[in-house]
């Protein structure tokens, strides 16, 4: 079989695929079956014993692995909720959202659905799960992290208004998947320890539009997932980006509001440190005084916060 058609499979899946047959490549660069379909490398074990380091599948079944892995993580997931393991809690959803991110298509994107409706239901008899999810440190921060974080705080927020568990599930996703169109931006203005150009800076807000192109292929069925994406860096009085719309949609105003206190709190800069709490609420309030943030969903957001930390 011809190499184009293949990929090396990332060794923390390999366990996971059944459905997905593996290959060896032989020192002729030929690719022979090594897994079947509808059998594990577990299975494999208990007759060979070990298997090859690097295995290889076809890229016509990338999805339907990556459909696999999260399967099983979500297995995982909700073993480990069970069991009160909150470091791995955390651990195995930024897996879930590492490994989606790294395919953002239809297909990949909608398991995240099953995640955040994992986290929603657990949320509701046990507030320790999403207030474990919340990293306060910076070290290794990325969007995965800041994903997972802007997520663990609305789900917060929207246990403070009184959402209900469907209601909770949109925010959860739309908040999850608000920066999905980042993983469009080359990673050298991603990454960058410099700041943006005014040209690389216009090339980072072009995120929101990617996210929205995104998600408006998926096949989820509440259009305030795509729309979060699309306008969460919008503002109040017309001054945010992409189209400096005054009349935004509420789920993104939310996102949008606690994606910034996220990003204040977490995520070092160049011209600022990360902020202690209260001082970012006290910026994010000077900000609603101006009119770019809802008065309302600041205050409410705020009181989350209280309840989420003095429960």
């Amino acid at each position: 079989m011809r190499g184009l058609e293949f990929i090396q499979a990332r060794k923390t899946q390999l366990k996971y695929y059944r459905s997905v047959p593996l290959f060896l490549r032989t020192q002729t660069n030929r690719f022979v079956l090594y897994k079947k379909d509808g059998e594990t490398l577990d299975d494999m074990r208990i007759a060979a014993g070990t298997h090859p380091s690097r295995l290889f599948i076809r890229k016509k079944d990338k999805l339907v692995g990556i459909q696999e892995v999260q399967k099983a993580f979500h297995t995982r997931l909700r073993e480990y909720i069970t069991e009160g393991r909150f470091d791995k809690i955390r651990e195995t959803v930024g897996h879930i959202v590492e490994e989606t991110l790294a395919e953002p298509r239809s297909g990949s994107l909608e398991g995240v659905s099953e995640t955040v409706g994992i986290l929603v239901r657990e949320f509701t008899k046990e507030t320790h799960v999403i207030k474990n999810l919340i990293d306060v440190s910076a070290i290794d921060y990325t969007t995965v992290i800041h994903s997972i974080n802007v997520m663990a705080l609305v789900l917060a927020y929207a246990n403070t208004v009184g959402c209900t568990e469907s209601q909770k599930k949109i925010l959860g996703i739309s908040a999850l998947l608000h920066d999905v169109g980042k993983t469009k931006i080359n990673s050298d203005i991603l990454k960058s320890k410099r700041p943006l150009t005014k040209e690389e800076f216009k090339i980072m807000q072009e995120h929101t539009i990617h996210g929205f192109r995104i998600l408006d292929k998926c096949q989820f069925v509440d259009s305030e997932i795509k729309t979060t994406a699309l306008q969460h860096h919008e503002k109040c009085d017309g001054s945010g980006y992409p189209h400096q719309r005054r009349n935004i949609d509420k789920t993104a105003q939310i996102v949008g509001l606690i994606d910034c206190y996220e990003a204040l709190t977490n995520d070092d800069r160049l011209y600022r440190n990360s902020m202690a709490p209260l001082q970012a609420l006290e910026l994010l309030r000077g900000d609603v005084l101006t009119g770019k943030f809802n008065k309302d969903i600041f205050a409410n957001f705020a009181q989350s916060l209280v309840f989420l930390y003095n429960p």
